[in-house]
């Protein structure tokens, strides 16, 4: 059954961050790994906020494979943030992205949970705070700031 909760929030050991792009993604997991950190850490790599209307759910799939694929040894998970809008969580689980975020009324959001279920998607219902790597220049700077406070 789909959670009705966000679990993974709960969970001390989740790093989250939202990227803009592959460049951006592998920059967080390579940090990761340099830190040597990547046993004890789950990176939630997010889209931008309402990202499936301006990027699209195969374009950010696409991401998430392929830092599956370049960094096996690390836990990442791909949440796609679809907003308000219904018909693109509904493209977003069409197209299999792991793990969605909606804000949609609660009415449509227990049918996109109905139908993520039967898929074996995670839909999440808030989005919590975390850098924005929007700035490409300061990435860096956000990520040794951000992630070097608690590992």
């Amino acid at each position: 059954m789909t959670r009705m909760f966000d679990k993974a929030a709960t969970k001390p050991n989740v790093k989250r961050v939202a990227i803009h792009g592959i460049d951006q993604a592998r920059l967080v997991c390579q940090f990761i790994r340099q830190k040597r950190f990547k046993e004890d850490y789950i990176i939630e790599l997010w889209s931008a906020k309402n990202g499936s209307g301006s990027i699209g759910p195969a374009w950010f799939k696409g991401i998430i494979n392929i830092i599956s694929n370049d960094f096996p040894d690390l836990r990442v998970i791909g949440v796609l943030d679809c907003g308000k809008a219904a018909g693109h969580s509904l493209a977003a689980l069409r197209e299999g992205v792991d793990c969605i975020y909606t804000s949609t009324r609660p009415s449509v959001t227990k049918k996109i949970k109905m139908i993520a279920d039967v898929a074996h998607i995670e839909v999440r219902t808030r989005r919590p705070k975390m850098p924005d790597l929007l700035e490409a220049n300061k990435s860096e700077k956000i990520l040794l700031k951000y992630l070097s406070k608690v590992l």
